[in-house]
């Protein structure tokens, strides 16, 4: 698949982009949608709180895999002097800002999707990291927080001038969270006056960006299918080994269990004998137990 080609600061992507997911994109998913042609990966978002008080487990989401280039590392707050602070201890070669998660325990805080209606604040924030690293800075938000209150533009401004090299828009308002259909027409006004890039990002089961979009983000459809970066259709069966062995790589056999329970949903659904797999699997407490269940389910499925 021909990928068309943009930069974030000095950083060529080529190809589409894995959407940050709370509790998905840890560094083993990340490593096997680079390996399936995502241009870049992002991590689960961080708090920039957590960083600031030394959080250990914080840390740990922001560990980067060797293949990651570049890295994104997602961050979350809402007091710029937070974030200048976390730019001393971030290591990726991009930072997202999180301006679009509409979970209440996130914007209960003036966090996430809260930052659509300050985007003065959006964009005091964009400029506490400017000044702080020169790492390309950018944002991933929503068209805004209430549907049909188009404020993304008024963010996207804001961010566009304290210095963001590039914005990542879902079709959705926060309000809606993930129900009905994402609105394209939207973002594309957005990017027809937007100096900077915007990618889109909402329902999309393809990579290929077109203008006046500079590329697309991939989440949900990378779940069911992470050669989805390629064009491909993933073998499902090789796909959860291959991802066994980066969670065995990278993370304990208990954290590495639980995660091919949450996985093997989405790679075996609809598939003849996933539902007994899943079951097998939900049982499994050794990686070596998981194995024997795929083993057994591809030869019933042969």
């Amino acid at each position: 698949m021909t990928c068309r080609s943009f930069y974030i600061g000095k950083y060529e992507i080529r190809g589409g982009i894995l959407a940050p997911m709370a509790g998905y994109t840890d560094i083993a998913f990340r490593e096997l949608c680079k390996e399936c042609g995502a241009g870049l990966t992002v991590t689960e978002m961080v708090s920039v709180r957590g960083l600031d008080h030394g959080n250990k487990a914080t840390r740990e989401l922001m560990r980067l895999s060797p293949f990651e280039t570049p890295s994104c590392v997602q961050v979350f707050g809402s007091n710029p002097d937070d974030f200048s602070r976390a730019a001393e201890v971030i290591e990726s070669d991009i930072i997202d800002v999180n301006m679009g998660c509409p979970m209440p325990k996130i914007v209960k805080n003036g966090d996430g999707a809260a930052l659509l209606n300050d985007p003065k604040r959006a964009g005091d924030i964009v400029r506490a990291l400017v000044n702080a690293t020169d790492k390309p800075i950018t944002v991933k938000t929503r068209l805004g927080y209430n549907t049909g209150n188009n404020q993304a533009a008024e963010l996207i401004e804001s961010v566009e001038q304290a210095g963001a090299a590039a914005v990542a828009v879902h079709g959705r308002y926060a309000e809606q969270r993930y129900a009905g259909n994402a609105d394209y027409s939207e973002i594309e006004k957005i990017a027809r006056t937007s100096s900077i890039p915007i990618i889109v990002n909402g329902d999309l089961t393809d990579c290929e960006a077109k203008p006046p979009f500079a590329a697309v983000m991939i989440g949900r459809a990378a779940l069911n299918n992470p050669a989805v970066f390629s064009g491909k259709e993933s073998n499902p069966f090789e796909i959860a080994r291959r991802h066994l062995e980066l969670l065995t790589k990278y993370f304990d056999e208990r954290y590495t269990v639980i995660q091919a329970r949450k996985f093997f949903v989405h790679y075996f659904k609809g598939m003849r004998g996933g539902k007994a797999l899943r079951d097998e699997v939900n049982r499994a407490v050794c990686v070596k137990e998981v194995l024997t269940a795929l083993d057994r389910a591809e030869r019933t499925v042969i």
